[in-house]
């Protein structure tokens, strides 16, 4: 079973989805990191957690969904981003929000922008929950130079204040265990941003590295010297398992100390995975973009054509797919040409790689790993049963 040839093309299959998926990864975060879309995310969620949500149609909450660098900007946040404990965490960059802070903060800026520089006394903050109130239900509610709160979130707040029974400490605890929750919630939203920026990278690369999936599992299943050289080097990095290591690092950028390093870091990782996606194309002989000339021979054995390098005939033009024999001269428009054919002869292909790749690299490596021991434990197997049927004597030619 270990050198079936299905079960191979199924493991070289699999080592190109985690090749491609690392790439993604690593370029996702140095995306997410240029534009700041963790902060983004965190001052989202603060905005639906001080700030009543508007009514919306099904496309606006689905353009809104699909919105990733949306920088919520009202009075209710901006106070709440304004407070000092908040403000000074951030950079001072272009983006200044901070991406992330403790729920202490949290209580203690909430608590300033309900009581303000007062004395917090049971008395006080009872009586401004209930004008917040009061003032969020009343007329001039659209009057956002003195709102504080939205309404239903007002109320909220005054009920947690009331599970408290007056202690400001367990208010405090109450406010920052919903901190807790909502940002457990954040970070299942972060995720999901995130897969979306996957799969439109993942197409992307499919499409640059003609990284068709129906076209790759034909090749390795026609192709005896490209796909052991596919499950070699599948079974080289399970082995080392250098790059996983290495991309653990954009997994925990955000305790890195700087920006800089952080981007360093990954730029480093981005240039040995393509390395390796270099390597495992130039085994397949996949690739977009085509050289500015190619040699065209006829087999007459095979009764096909022969492209050197490789190039896939069917995005060349009817004149150039007539040449029997002889050289194909590409020009710059030609070649832009023969890119965009590519991508509607292979579109579903494409989307197929890309699905694949938003699944993630720890989804592709679980999997492969289990393939590759699944694969090693049977050959050791294999090889312990026919040493000891080598050395096992027939009852019959026993000495006496």
């Amino acid at each position: 079973m270990f050198n079936n040839v299905a079960f191979n093309v199924v493991i070289g299959l699999l080592f190109i989805y985690l090749l491609y998926s690392l790439l993604a990864t690593v370029v996702s975060e140095l995306i997410a990191t240029k534009l700041a879309l963790r902060a983004r995310n965190l001052k989202e969620a603060i905005d639906r957690m001080l700030n009543d949500e508007k009514e919306k149609g099904w496309w606006a909450r689905l353009w809104d969904s699909l919105k990733l660098t949306k920088n919520p900007d009202n009075k209710i946040i901006n106070n709440f981003y304004n407070h000092p404990e908040i403000k000074y965490l951030g950079s001072s960059g272009i983006f200044k929000i901070p991406s992330s802070f403790k729920a202490v903060s949290f209580s203690k800026t909430l608590i300033y922008v309900l009581i303000g520089d007062e004395e917090i006394t049971k008395e006080k903050v009872e009586a401004r929950l209930n004008e917040i109130i009061r003032f969020s239900q009343s007329k001039n509610v659209e009057d956002d130079e003195h709102k504080i709160l939205d309404a239903e979130t007002a109320k909220y707040i005054h009920l947690l204040w009331l599970e408290s029974y007056g202690d400001i400490v367990k208010f405090k605890l109450h406010l920052e265990a919903w901190f807790d929750r909502t940002m457990e919630q954040a970070t299942e939203w972060y995720k999901r941003k995130i897969q979306i920026v996957l799969l439109v990278l993942g197409f992307c690369m499919a499409w640059v590295f003609n990284a068709d999936t129906f076209s790759i599992i034909s090749k390795l299943s026609t192709d005896p010297d490209a796909r052991d050289k596919m499950v070699s080097m599948a079974n080289a990095y399970v082995q080392s398992n250098n790059t996983s290591v290495d991309t653990s690092i954009s997994k925990d950028s955000a305790n890195l100390k700087s920006a800089t390093s952080k981007l360093d870091s990954l730029l480093e990782v981005k240039k040995r995975l393509d390395e390796d996606i270099k390597n495992a194309n130039t085994i397949l002989g996949f690739g977009s973009w085509p050289p500015d000339t190619i040699a065209v021979s006829f087999d007459a054995k095979a009764q096909k054509k022969i492209y050197t390098p490789h190039i896939d005939a069917g995005a060349l033009s009817a004149a150039d797919k007539n040449i029997n024999e002889g050289v194909i001269r590409l020009s710059s428009g030609d070649k832009w040409r023969y890119f965009f054919r590519l991508l509607s002869i292979h579109f579903f292909g494409f989307l197929v790689t890309a699905f694949a790749i938003s699944l993630g690299a720890p989804f592709w490596f679980d999997l492969l790993n289990k393939l590759m021991r699944l694969r090693t434990s049977v050959k050791q197997e294999t090889n312990s049963t026919t040493a000891v049927r080598s050395i096992t004597v027939s009852p019959l030619n026993r000495e006496a």
